[in-house]
This record gives structure tokens, C-alpha cells and sequence, in this order.
């Protein structure tokens, strides 16, 4: 495929006479646009330097910042039609395409194109950047409207002279046209068609898409039997979840009953005591106010019933169909756990001192167990597809094999158990640390009854005084001197405990899925875990060194740092060592990933080809090419 270079069509071919006044007249024309487009250049470049240094140097608000963005694509607009003054780009072009030995020709109006371009593109930039800079709340500004206003004009004006320009050239376009052969413009639209076609065929081979062929047999796919591996180990995982549920729903319930709010407090269904919590709200993912945990674990729990029941019966006569829809239900149950499991790791730290014993324990009943349901439903659903993927092979495993499997399996229920007693630990230890930076939840310090005697006055003019009443003071009720927590703390020992929470079902994922698989792991399908264990441990390491260890941690001992230090060393190696054995895994990521992007760019270019053969037949649509007449005139005969 070879592109041969038009030529400019709005110059004469060869000039017979020579004239003087007409080359001083091209010379003074020439003069001309280089002193025109150097002053356009330089005077947009100097808008848009001195523009940007005054944005980096000085500070403005953002209500404030529209017209210097409006005179940066000014000085834009400017340095590029002066680009196209100074090298005076011809206004007619004659392309002409050379594909595997077809040659096609066309017309193209180069310079009008150039300048459209230009004023198109700084139009459409002026109206999204006036539309959302400065905007908002801050309300609509001078600059935002004028702006705006500059953008529409330049957008319309680009329109009609584009319009003015296409009636005017057609016929000259035309006239040209008519030079070419027929065959090269029936012969166009074939060629582009073919390169295409070729672009079409290396996106194909780039991003493989499943064959028509390849469909009719999904039925029968489906429909192939598979057996589990430890399908004992599955069913006693959904049993587990299954009491887990029952157990948070009855909790949540008793806790409800039980909730008794002071005389001055009415209290609702959905709204806890006074105190009961550092924060009444929170920016969580599931729920907003702390008090929806209430209806999320009543409604949530029932349904997680419902769908373990349906898990079970999948479980009998298994098919390709019915791990993949156990597969399905088990991630969207598990998504969800985990999502909500970042909501109450922090409604367990913010829990206060002014709770029953037999509430405070009723609260962590309906709140811990959160992140196991979400490990073992990732970990069920992960399995179900791994083992959907391929039918198990009858394989003699040595007695190496066998002793190494059983001892994995028995580390993965010690690290299953011990990650749980190290969340638990943690989650008290951060509690009873954190109860000591508050004892309410709302300030009191602006009420009426615990101000200060000194009285705020202002005179006439707006200027502020105080004055000071000679009385003694008056006592003030208890909750003026109570104390909220600080933003700050929150912040610290939040990022910690969501660490922690990541390592634990990180953990508890791995060795529900080493138990549920057995002989069917491989290293590739323990990449994921592993990956997820190091970047968790990298993670709970950061935030202790750079947020709690600051604090007074109420740790009654080293029984904290003892768990969670053999908690984040385990799992930093063991995550790194399955990283490291599936690295393969990432490989074939990273390519597929680099096929994805290779073919995006190739369909990009397959829409800018379809757009060029558009632009490219548009003046040939509007001619007629004259056709040669078959029929011969004859003589007229005088007959007598």
C-alpha cells in the first residue's frame, strides 16, 4: 500500500509570459502573511504564556477562574491560525491513494478544513469549560457568559463560512473532478472498502470474539456434568453462613427490644439511644445514618437465607449451568457483605460506654460475623467457577502430594481461626482506644445553658463588644463538659481497622477456598488470593506506622501486637511467595490488557478511515461525471 503525494491544484501549471508586476504583487502578498502569521503566533503565545503564570503564581478561587481559561484557548486560537497564515496551506489538494496497485483520487479543500478544525475545536473546549468552571453554586459569571456567548458565535460563524465556501467551490471542484477517469471514482469506495476490511481482520485477530460455530454447541456445554471437589467442605460453608445469618438476625432483633431511650429522647425503630455511637452518620457505601444497620441485616439476612437454600439445591446433579448461576449468586452475595463489612467495622469502633453489657454484646453479634459471610460467598463463588472451567481429571497423586495437601489444609483452618480471633482483637483494642477521645456524641458547647456569662453585642456600625455581667456563675449541666471525637482520630484509626478488615477476609478467603478445592488448586488459581493477602498486609502495615502508633493504644498487654504482627508477617510472605508461583496469571493480564488497547486504537482507526472515505466522496457526490453517448447521430436523407 503506497500514498502518492497530490499536488496543488489553484496554481497554474506553467506561466507562458513571465510578468513583473505580477511577482512583485505575489511578493508583497507573501511578505504579508509571514508578518501577519508571526504577529498571530506571537501574540497568542504571549496570551497564553502570561496567562498561565499568573494562574500558577497567584492563587484564585474557582468562581474566579473562567476568563483566564477563556484567554488561554484565545491565545490558542490565535498561534494556530496564525500556523496557518504563515505556511498558507493551498485552499484545493489533489490526494491521490495507491492500494495494492489501484489508484484512487480526490478533491480535498485543505486550508477551509484546517481553519474549521480549529475554530470547532476551541468552540467546543470554551463551552464544556465555561459550562463547569466557575460554575455551580458560585452561580454564573461575566466571564462564564462571555465565554460562552464567544464560543456559540465562533461555532456558528465556522458553520456558515464552511457552508459559504462548500456553494462557492463545488463548481471548481467539480471542474476537476471531471479531469479523472470515471474508473478511479467508481473504484474508490472499493478500495477504502478493502482497507477496511484488512483493519477489520487485525481487530478480529487482536480481540477474538467467539464464532457463530462456536454457539450452537452451548447448549450441550451446559449442560456437561461436573463433579465438586470436597463437596462436604461447600455444603458445611453454606451451613455455616446459613447460622451466621440466623444468628445476626435474631440478634439485631433482641437488641431492638431491649433499646431504651431517655426520658428527654423519642426514641424510633430506626433511631438508636443517646450516645450509643461516636457519630450518628457516617459516608459509608451501604446506609448513611449508623441507625440503618437495623433495617440493612433485618432484610439483607433473610434474603442471604433464602439464597443459601437455592445454593444448596443447585448442589444436587451438577452442571456447567448450575455452577455458573452458584458462581453468580454467591459473588453478588458476597459483594455485597463485603461492601457493607466497611460500614460496620467502623460502627463496632465507635461504639461507647453507655451500653449494657447484654446490648453491647447483642450489637457485636449482629455486626461480626459480616466479613465471614463475605469471605466464604467470594470464596464459594471463586471456586464454582474454577471448577466449571474444567472437568476433573481421575489423577494418581504421589504421597509427597498428599502430605503437602493436608498440611495446607490444616494451616489454612489455623489461619482461619486465627485471623478471626486477630480482627476481634483488634477491632475491641481500637474500641476501647477510641471511647477514650469522646463520651458524646453531639456538642453542647453553643447551647444556651452552657455559654459563658460574657454577652456578644453589636452597635450601630457592626462592630463587635463583649460585656461581662458582675453575677456569680451558674452551674452547668452535665453536658456541657462532655467531649466528641475528633475528625482527625476517626480518620486514623478508621484507615487501620478497614486494613485489618481487608487482611482478615483476604485470609479467610484463601483458606475457605484451599479447603473447598483441595486437589484442583494450581498456582495460577492462587494468584488472586495471594495478591490480595500482600497488597492487604502492605496496606495494615502503612497504616499503623503512619496513623495509630502515635496513640495510647488500650492493648492491656502485647496480646494486640503479638496476633497482629504473626497476622501481617504470614501474610505479607504468603502473598508474596503466590504472587510470585502465578506471576503467569499477571502476564497473560497485562497481554490481554495490551491486546484491548490495540484494538481500541484499531477500531479508532477504522471509524477515522470510514470518516476520511465520507469526507473524501463528498465532492463527488455533488458532481455527475458526463457519460459518453452510445447513440450515433444519423444523416438526414431528403427523399423525394
Amino acid at each position: 500500500m503506497g500514498v502518492v503525494v497530490g499536488s496543488e491544484v489553484d496554481k497554474e501549471d506553467a506561466i507562458l509570459i513571465p510578468d513583473k508586476e505580477c511577482d512583485q504583487d505575489i511578493m508583497k502578498k507573501n511578505k504579508f502573511s509571514v508578518f501577519t502569521g508571526v504577529s498571530l503566533m506571537l501574540i497568542g503565545a504571549i496570551i497564553f504564556v502570561i496567562t498561565v503564570l499568573i494562574l500558577i503564581t497567584a492563587y484564585f478561587s474557582w468562581s474566579e477562574r473562567a476568563p483566564f481559561v477563556l484567554c488561554i484557548i484565545i491565545g490558542i486560537f490565535m498561534f494556530f491560525h496564525g500556523l496557518i497564515v504563515y505556511f498558507q496551506p493551498p485552499k484545493i489538494y489533489s490526494l491521490e491513494v495507491v492500494i495494492n496497485g489501484k489508484q484512487s483520487s480526490s478533491i480535498l479543500p485543505l486550508r477551509q478544513i484546517l481553519v474549521c478544525m480549529t475554530n470547532i475545536s476551541c468552540g467546543i473546549t470554551g463551552i464544556i469549560t465555561m459550562f463547569t468552571i466557575g460554575t455551580g453554586w458560585y452561580g454564573w459569571q461575566a466571564g462564564n457568559i462571555i465565554g460562552l456567548v464567544l464560543s456559540i458565535l465562533l461555532l456558528l460563524v465556522t458553520c456558515i463560512s464552511a457552508l459559504a465556501f462548500y456553494f462557492k467551490t463545488s463548481k471548481l471542484i467539480n471542474s476537476h473532478i471531471l479531469n479523472y477517469s470515471g474508473t478511479n471514482i467508481k473504484e474508490t469506495a472499493a478500495i477504502t472498502r478493502e482497507l477496511i476490511s484488512k483493519q477489520v481482520e487485525i481487530f478480529s485477530n487482536l480481540l477474538p470474539l467467539p464464532s457463530v460455530q462456536s454457539l450452537t454447541n452451548l447448549d450441550k456445554v451446559l449442560k456437561q456434568p461436573r463433579l465438586l471437589t470436597n463437596k462436604p467442605v461447600l455444603v458445611m460453608s453454606i451451613l455455616l453462613a446459613m447460622v451466621a445469618c440466623i444468628a445476626m438476625f435474631s440478634a439485631q432483633l433482641w437488641d431492638i427490644a431491649i433499646s431504651e431511650c431517655a426520658e428527654e429522647q423519642t426514641c424510633t425503630f430506626n433511631q438508636d439511644p443517646d450516645d450509643t455511637f461516636a457519630r450518628t452518620r457516617l459516608h459509608g457505601i451501604v446506609g448513611y445514618y449508623v441507625s440503618d444497620r437495623k433495617i440493612i441485616i433485618l432484610v439483607s439476612t433473610p434474603i442471604a437465607f433464602l439464597l443459601c437454600t437455592t445454593l444448596l439445591l443447585l448442589m444436587r446433579g451438577t452442571t456447567v449451568l448450575r455452577m455458573i448461576l452458584s458462581g453468580l449468586i454467591s459473588l453478588g452475595m458476597g459483594v455485597f457483605f463485603f461492601l457493607y463489612s466497611l460500614n460496620t467495622v467502623q460502627y463496632i469502633i465507635l461504639l461507647g460506654t453507655k451500653l449494657s453489657n447484654l446490648s453491647f454484646i447483642l450489637k457485636l453479634v449482629s455486626m461480626m460475623p459480616i466479613p465471614l459471610l463475605a469471605a466464604l460467598f467470594v470464596a464459594l463463588a471463586y471456586s464454582n467457577i474454577i471448577q466449571s472451567m474444567e472437568e476433573k481429571k481421575d489423577d494418581k497423586s504421589s504421597k509427597v502430594k498428599i502430605g503437602l495437601l493436608s498440611i495446607s489444609i490444616i494451616l489454612s483452618i489455623v489461619y482461619f481461626f486465627l485471623s478471626l480471633a486477630s480482627m476481634t482483637t483488634s477491632n475491641l483494642v481500637i474500641m476501647s482506644t477510641v471511647q477514650g477521645h469522646w463520651n458524646t456524641t453531639k456538642e453542647h458547647t453553643w447551647d444556651d445553658e452552657c455559654r459563658d456569662n460574657n454577652q456578644v453585642h453589636y452597635d450601630d456600625y457592626g462592630y463587635r463588644y463583649d460585656t461581662t455581667t458582675t453575677s456569680a456563675p451558674e452551674s452547668k449541666p452535665d453536658k456541657c463538659y462532655g467531649k466528641a471525637l475528633d475528625w482527625l482520630v476517626q480518620d486514623n484509626f478508621t484507615f487501620f481497622s478497614i486494613c485489618q478488615l481487608m487482611m482478615t477476609e483476604s485470609f479467610l478467603l484463601l483458606s475457605a477456598f484451599v479447603c473447598m478445592n483441595g486437589r484442583s488448586i494450581t498456582k495460577k488459581t492462587l494468584f488472586l488470593p495471594g495478591l490480595l493477602l500482600f497488597a492487604a498486609a502492605i496496606s495494615s502495615i502503612i497504616s499503623f506506622f503512619s496513623g495509630i502508633v502515635q496513640y495510647d493504644l488500650q492493648t492491656n498487654g502485647f496480646p494486640f501486637f503479638i496476633m497482629n504482627s504473626i497476622n501481617t508477617l504470614s501474610a505479607l510472605v504468603i502473598g508474596f511467595i503466590f504472587v510470585i508461583t502465578g506471576g503467569s496469571v499477571f502476564i497473560s493480564f497485562i497481554i490481554i490488557v495490551f491486546r484491548i488497547i490495540l484494538s481500541i486504537l484499531v477500531f479508532s482507526l477504522i471509524l477515522i478511515m470510514t470518516a476520511v472515505d465520507l469526507l473524501l466522496k463528498l465532492p463527488t457526490l455533488t458532481c455527475k461525471t458526463p457519460k459518453p453517448s452510445n447513440v450515433v447521430e444519423q444523416p438526414d436523407v431528403a427523399t423525394a
